[in-house]
């Protein structure tokens, strides 16, 4: 229990970060001398992990270092990545790669930065050492209810900052074990050639080089919950500590007791221990050393450690020392979603094998893993335990000890025999990710998601100290996720932080209305990301969606929002002819939803003069007490015509996410906004809001929200004085990483 209770204070000072636990410990601790043994440890784990994440969030980049261009020594320390991708209108390379730097005055010490170099002169190798300039920002991310947090994930990789190279002089030519690396999985990938399925995955498997896969791939395995399978961690790892063990136990130790009398003393389980630690080891070092495979390569060791000197613990002890073990060693992992889900895999399984059948082990454990996957990585689908009963053998047993026995024998046949394998598992992925889905299923966040493995966990167990016909009140907080409905002639607006773009919506008793999706690149899209999983986090289905006109920025996620869409349901855009599947837009529409008003102000029916930006689809909205003007991308040009016609607005969001040539003088007399809200990139290069927009709202006395600053955005009516309601994301559900370093009481 002891090692539980450490391990948990442990992650809670990791994810807290706050000092006020500690004193309540401490106050126990004085006044409670028979339980002092016990509290003094949580309190010490948990004052080690508020120091462990104090220090981390004191190695990111300072705030006064965010945009300035450095110069640094660096060293390639991952292996590099080269994407080839369609930006701002044509096509270019980007590599990507992660760097230790050091050398510079302005940021002492040594860090880790991961760097784009787009179009670079020649390909930068892996060990490679350069002197370079860089452009460094923190690793911010995008902050809404949904969606991945980028701080938190460089926060437990030890990344300390983001940047892109402006030069890059090289000091020597890669080489080493790194460069080996490389190497190897060019070998793999020519040698499979034929297999362009296999030439994609071996590499990832042997050498953890994913730069081969395309996002078609990629989506595949995400979309059936095998992309674990991908990343070499805990089922990697020990699969092939245990095949060495069993032919060091069977084949190599027994010859080693004969050559060598002294180990005959040792039984060959403790002496199979030595081959199985070397291949864990030499598998992870060939993965890199990544953090996956060392949490691995850890918690083997325990078992190891405790099997060697036959003390024998129980599965939830040996899992408890495991976990303080790897705390200990890498203290922010506690906030890596991978640690959580390799966790709670052995326990789910060690779970259902005490007591239960395999049979029932087979129908549960993919249970419970659906939903731990859905809270941590917000996706889940009918066909994730399906996929994951046959892949994970398929991979364990045949795909991956080909895969290894062929690279390392440098046998094509064998290299061959494990892309069959993996070619077989592609098309398995294929037609259960077009044939098993779950529309309309919510997502569980994170307390919701917490009941609902209580309730399968009490499923399980053989006796409960309540009736069984209970279990279903652990269903409430994830089926009351839903948002508590609006007053009839009430609005509310959530504007979605989608970096450089535009995506909201806007919620009324009955319906919900998408205006524009964000951006999109090959293999993913905003929409996938953020607004997709927050519609199905609170079972919400769009009932019309507004692309204000064709470009990226606006109409790229399109695609990843129609599927759960009935067919009936409209879309309208100011550019039918560049968004697929809309209707035109053009003043005069309007619909009324629940005493909301819906009315198109622009552009004018039959106008062909009308293209690009000023195309954008104009949507005012009318509820009982507030207005909200939605202008898309127009410019001057195009609000001009309309002088005099505007309608008084309480909120305007900015026309082109706050661009010099928007949002005229002559347009703010016209609309008379209280607040105004600029969805815009952090220190994007585009510059957006512009200076002289934000001058010039100011000198109208207007209230700017901004997306790069706060994150997500939601604007709703108050219940006291109809006083709004203003939720700035990263204001309101701040988490220590997200601010600068420094103790906290609260």
């Amino acid at each position: 229990m002891g090692w539980w209770i450490a391990a948990l204070a442990m992650v809670a000072g990791c994810w807290l970060g706050v000092l006020w636990p500690l004193c309540v410990i401490l106050f126990a601790v004085l006044c409670c001398r028979r339980w002092r043994g016990w509290l003094l440890l949580p309190g010490l784990a948990f004052m080690a992990g508020v120091m462990q994440l104090q220090w981390g969030i004191g190695q990111q980049l300072p705030d006064a270092l965010e945009g300035e261009v450095l110069p640094f020594e660096a060293r390639v320390v991952a292996l590099p990545q080269m994407v080839h991708e369609y930006r701002f209108g044509r096509w270019r390379w980007r590599q990507a790669l992660l760097l230790e730097v050091s050398g510079n005055d302005a940021w002492p010490g040594v860090h880790r930065v991961r760097v784009n170099y787009y179009d670079p002169p020649q390909p930068v190798r892996a060990g490679e050492r350069a002197r370079i300039v860089v452009k460094l920002k923190a690793g911010r991310g995008q902050f809404n209810a949904t969606g991945a947090d980028l701080a938190r994930r460089d926060l437990a990789q030890g990344i300390h900052a983001r940047g892109s190279i402006r030069q890059w002089h090289r000091l020597s030519q890669g080489r080493g074990f790194l460069r080996w690396r490389e190497q190897l999985s060019a070998s793999l990938a020519a040698r499979l050639q034929n297999s362009p399925v296999g030439a994609s995955v071996v590499p990832a498997l042997i050498v953890g080089d994913r730069s081969r896969l395309t996002p078609q791939q990629w989506q595949v395995f995400q979309a059936t919950g095998a992309a674990h399978l991908l990343a070499i961690s805990g089922l990697h790892i020990a699969l092939v500590a245990g095949l060495a063990g069993w032919l060091g136990r069977w084949c190599l130790m027994p010859l080693c007791q004969r050559l060598v009398p002294a180990l005959q003393r040792y039984t060959l389980q403790q002496l199979a221990w030595c081959p199985a630690m070397l291949a864990a080891v030499g598998y992870s070092a060939m993965a890199g050393f990544s953090l996956p495979t060392l949490r691995a390569v850890t918690m083997l060791a325990v078992v190891a450690i405790s099997s060697c000197l036959r003390q024998p613990f129980s599965l939830w002890r040996s899992l408890a020392m495991a976990l303080c073990v790897v705390l200990l060693v890498f203290p922010l992992s506690a906030l890596s979603e991978s640690l959580w889900l390799s966790f709670g895999a052995v326990a789910a399984i060690g779970w259902l094998a005490m007591g239960q059948g395999s049979r029932r082990l087979i129908v549960l454990l993919p249970a419970v893993m659906s939903v731990l996957g859905a809270v941590l990585f917000e996706l889940w689908s009918l066909s994730a335990p399906l996929a994951n009963i046959v892949l994970i053998p398929l991979y364990s047993f045949l795909v991956i000890p080909l895969a290894l026995c062929g690279a390392l024998a440098d046998c094509s046949v064998l290299l061959h025999g494990a892309a069959t394998g993996i070619e077989l598992s592609a098309w398995l992925m294929e037609e259960l990710a077009d044939t098993l889905v779950l529309p309309g299923l919510p997502l569980p966040g994170a307390w919701a998601g917490t009941c609902l493995m209580v309730a399968v966990a009490m499923l399980m167990m053989p006796g409960l100290p309540f009736p069984r016909r209970l279990l279903p009140l652990f269903l409430i907080p994830w089926l009351a996720q839903r948002p508590a409905p609006l007053p009839a002639g009430e609005w509310e607006l959530t504007v979605f932080d989608v970096g450089q773009g535009l995506a909201l919506a806007v919620r009324t008793r009955e319906h919900l209305l998408l205006y524009d999706t964000g951006a999109s690149w090959p293999g993913g899209s905003m929409a996938a990301s953020i607004v997709v999983p927050w519609l199905n986090r609170f079972g919400l289905v769009p009932d019309r969606i507004v692309v204000s006109h064709g470009d990226n920025d606006h109409a790229g996620g399109l695609r990843a929002i129609l599927p759960m869409m009935a067919e009936s349901r409209a879309v309208l855009s100011g550019e039918p002819e560049r968004v697929a599947g809309s209707s035109p837009c053009h003043a005069g529409q309007q619909w009324l939803w629940d005493g909301v008003r819906f009315r198109v102000l622009w552009p004018r029916q039959g106008d062909g003069n009308a293209r690009g930006n000023d195309a954008s689809c104009v949507l005012h909205i009318e509820g009982r007490n507030l207005s909200l003007l939605l202008p898309g991308d127009i410019t001057r040009e195009s609000e001009y015509p309309l002088l005099g016609q505007w309608p008084q607005s309480d909120l305007v969001v900015l026309a082109h996410h706050g661009s010099r040539s928007s949002t005229s003088a002559a347009f703010l007399r016209d609309t008379s906004p209280q607040w105004a809200v600029a969805s815009a990139g952090y220190r994007h290069h585009f510059g957006h809001p512009h200076a002289q927009v934000l001058e010039r709202l100011r000198a109208s006395g207007v209230t700017v929200l901004r997306t790069d600053e706060s994150g997500m955005i939601v604007f709703r009516r108050g219940d006291a004085d109809n006083v709004p309601l203003i939720t700035k994301w990263r204001q309101s559900h701040a988490r220590p990483w997200h601010k600068p370093a420094g103790w906290r009481f609260w």
